[in-house]
């Protein structure tokens, strides 16, 4: 849904930062540790598989497959600038897979929400792992973003891209919808969920909120959201900065959620 541009790509490097301490969590609660061979599903520009090659150490390996081959691009020199020569990245997809038995872990961050069978996928996934092997997917509770006390402009922000996951068919809370979509694969998952939360001046906030609506423009235009004269983009930042002036409110960041399992 939301392309693979430079911006785009930009989005989720910034996108990965936000969200790395919570990750790296979710991760060690699901058991990577020094000297597995993971696989990251959909890495994207490599943030998670970066985390995973942190928590392997070179003792272990991770492979980090995404269709993007901009992606792709982007993983590989920040690999090579982090020196983890342990890690690599190749083009794929959870459908290409074939033989996973020698991973230990599989991983994935905001890939099930694409997809329009998440289940079985998931359950597709399981049959192609060892005993014994950890399946880990983290995802976003969308329509847990929130400004306190709530801010109008804001909370039409983030209105506006919860409504456009609605109205394409995505499910708005794929965090909670883990639990069913581990359970209709055969598997029985532990789950946690974390809030990053800050002031409503932060700009690093208010930066993921218009990448993310600047991202999803075009489907929000497309689907009848809000016009481009409502929204505004090119000024949306310093409107939204404006808004948040004071330090009196709190942002909810989108709840991360990760469930994880081991396969019988």
């Amino acid at each position: 849904m939301l392309g693979h541009s430079d911006r785009e790509l930009e989005r989720l490097r910034r996108q990965g930062a936000l969200f790395s301490d919570l990750t790296r969590d979710l991760l060690v609660r699901a058991g990577l540790k020094k000297a597995m061979h993971v696989l990251d599903i959909g890495c994207g520009v490599g943030d998670v598989s970066l985390i995973a090659a942190d928590l392997v150490s070179q003792e272990g390996t991770v492979k980090g497959i995404d269709p993007a081959t901009e992606a792709l691009a982007i993983a590989r020199m920040r690999l090579d600038a982090d020196g983890k020569p342990w890690a690599s990245f190749s083009p794929g997809t959870l459908e290409s897979l074939e033989d996973c038995s020698q991973f230990d872990a599989v991983i994935g961050r905001f890939i099930l929400i694409h997809l329009a069978n998440p289940a079985e996928a998931l359950s597709g996934l399981r049959n192609r792992l060892r005993t014994g092997a950890i399946l880990s997917f983290i995802e976003f509770d969308l329509s847990t973003a929130a400004v306190h006390p709530p801010l109008t402009f804001f909370q039409q922000c983030i209105g506006w891209v919860g409504e456009v996951y609605r109205r394409s068919g995505r499910q708005l809370d794929m965090g909670v919808a883990l639990f069913s979509t581990f359970r209709a694969a055969g598997l029985t998952p532990q789950m946690a969920g974390l809030t990053r939360i800050t002031t409503a001046d932060d700009e690093a906030g208010i930066d993921f909120l218009v990448d993310s609506v600047r991202s999803l423009l075009p489907a929000i235009v497309k689907l009848g959201i809000a016009t481009e004269k409502t929204v505004e983009i090119d000024t949306l930042r310093q409107r939204l900065l404006q808004e948040a002036a004071s330090d009196e409110y709190c942002v909810f960041y989108p709840r991360l959620v990760g469930a994880w399992a081991i396969v019988p």
